[in-house]
């Protein structure tokens, strides 16, 4: 899956890929189409110049996908950090909901292995891609729910930058 990948690299990998999801340096110059063609007399169009309505039938873009580029470009600041959490929100929307089996402190639950823990609180800080998705879609590896439709982003970034705060 993508999340595993881009776990390995971190944010600024993620951040071109989201700039490859919307701009295509080929756009603008239909001789520079490097697609691979078997000799016919099949003309391939030129790319399209403008980008389809999200949501239309031309929109290849996935929920997922969205979501990570919606992380990068708009949830955090130049420095990676959330911008503006609201941080008292994020405790109570916690600690109703994240608690139960992450713990009153992020500990409850290992997400490394046993020679090398890895707790909540520092997935956040420094795996925020995985952190984000797996907030967002699941994983059904560890029983995580997907809280896509549970939460709006607001309410999401306040969890998230709540757990950040976590040791």
């Amino acid at each position: 899956m993508i999340f595993k990948t881009l776990r390995s690299f971190g944010l600024i990998p993620l951040a071109a890929y989201g700039l490859l999801l919307g701009v295509s340096s080929f756009a603008d110059d239909p001789s520079k189409d490097v697609r691979v063609e078997k000799a016919s007399a099949v003309e391939v169009p030129a790319p399209e110049t403008s980008a389809p309505a999200p949501g239309s039938e031309g929109d290849t873009l996935t929920k997922e996908d969205a979501r990570m580029a919606l992380l990068i470009y708009k949830l955090l600041d130049k420095d990676g950090k959330f911008r503006n959490p609201n941080l008292n929100r994020g405790e109570k929307l916690f600690y109703q909901n994240c608690r139960p089996c992450h713990g009153e402190d992020g500990r409850r639950m290992n997400l490394g292995t046993y020679a090398k823990p890895v707790y909540l609180g520092e997935r956040a800080r420094t795996d925020l891609p995985t952190f984000w998705y797996q907030m967002n879609f699941g994983d059904g590896g560890r029983n995580m729910e997907a809280y896509y439709d549970e939460f709006t982003v607001n309410e999401m970034v306040d969890i998230a930058a709540y757990a950040q705060t976590f040791q």
